[in-house]
């Protein structure tokens, strides 16, 4: 199969990853493309040849999303929309295992995990921040202390900050000292003086966002603890600037961090237990990790 088109404006790590996944499709899927060769045909897509092919992953997508044909997400392998049903489904399978992966990274502090859902957003929204944010991934758990904890979850590829669309909501509400954004912002008492000029540039915008989401949910009696991660693979330097530049902006770095792909699949190998596990995390390290030592 041939590899197909690439695209000549990609940043350095988009080019690999185009071209990584190009070949994933080609050498191994071995299904031909359409307009990029990160791109599956649609009639490739909708067999789910995205996703991993056993835990009921895509059965979960259609509980999520139906089965109507959307074609970033069924077809383009290369967008981070797909990443969570193939990270977090197989996973949501075994609490337990959950559990002690993100121990690895949140302190031991979680007892057990209730529940984890894809793609959450509050009903209500208006009652929150008023707008669309999202998690990718939500997980509630029983802290070490008997309270309700959740982890909002971002899942990046090869995306990175986003422009601010002068005259949306958005930029209005950023301007607004009233709007819900300033408001959560000032009664967490997560931030540092003198950042908010910082918080609302392109880079860290959607990073606070997600974070003030959490920190709304906590205001509101819903959880009393509230831990903000945004994954991605390491070779993104984008985000590996971002997230420590964003954690000097807090007053408790811990309550952002930052999960590399490479760091999250080392927990998963070193806590599973179960052949079938072993096999999905084989397909994750084939199928995402760029830069393999």
């Amino acid at each position: 199969m041939k590899l197909g088109k690439q695209y000549s404006k990609d940043d350095d790590f988009k080019c690999r990853a185009r071209l990584y996944q190009s070949k994933y499709r080609a050498e191994v899927l071995n299904v031909d493309c359409d307009e990029f060769g990160n791109m599956l045909k649609k009639e490739d897509g909708e067999k789910g040849l995205n996703f991993y092919p056993e835990f009921g992953v895509l059965d979960a997508v259609y509980e999520r999303y139906g089965r109507k044909y959307n074609k970033q997400l069924y077809s383009n392998l290369l967008r981070s929309e797909h990443i969570s049903f193939n990270l977090f489904i197989p996973l949501s399978t075994d609490l337990e295992f959950m559990k002690n992966v993100f121990n690895e990274f949140v302190s031991d502090e979680i007892k057990y995990i209730n529940y984890i859902t894809i793609e959450y957003t509050p009903e209500n929204a208006e009652e929150y921040l008023n707008d669309r944010t999202s998690f990718d991934v939500y997980v509630e758990y029983m802290h070490s202390d008997n309270k309700i904890g959740i982890l909002g979850i971002e899942i990046k590829y090869t995306e990175q900050g986003y422009p601010l669309k002068i005259g949306s909501k958005e930029h209005l509400d950023l301007k607004n000292p009233k709007s819900k954004y300033w408001v959560v912002t000032r009664n967490s008492g997560l931030f540092n003086v003198g950042v908010q000029d910082k918080l609302i540039l392109d880079d860290y915008r959607q990073i606070w966002r997600n974070q003030l989401l959490g920190e709304c949910i906590k205001q509101k009696g819903e959880a009393y603890h509230f831990t903000s991660i945004t994954m991605y693979p390491k070779g993104n330097l984008h985000f590996s600037k971002v997230i420590p530049e964003y954690q000097t902006f807090l007053k408790e770095k811990s309550s952002l961090i930052g999960i590399t792909y490479e760091d999250f699949i080392e927990a998963l190998t070193k806590h599973s237990k179960d052949n079938a596990f072993d096999k999905w995390i084989a397909y994750l390290k084939e199928r995402y990790l760029i830069d393999k030592e």
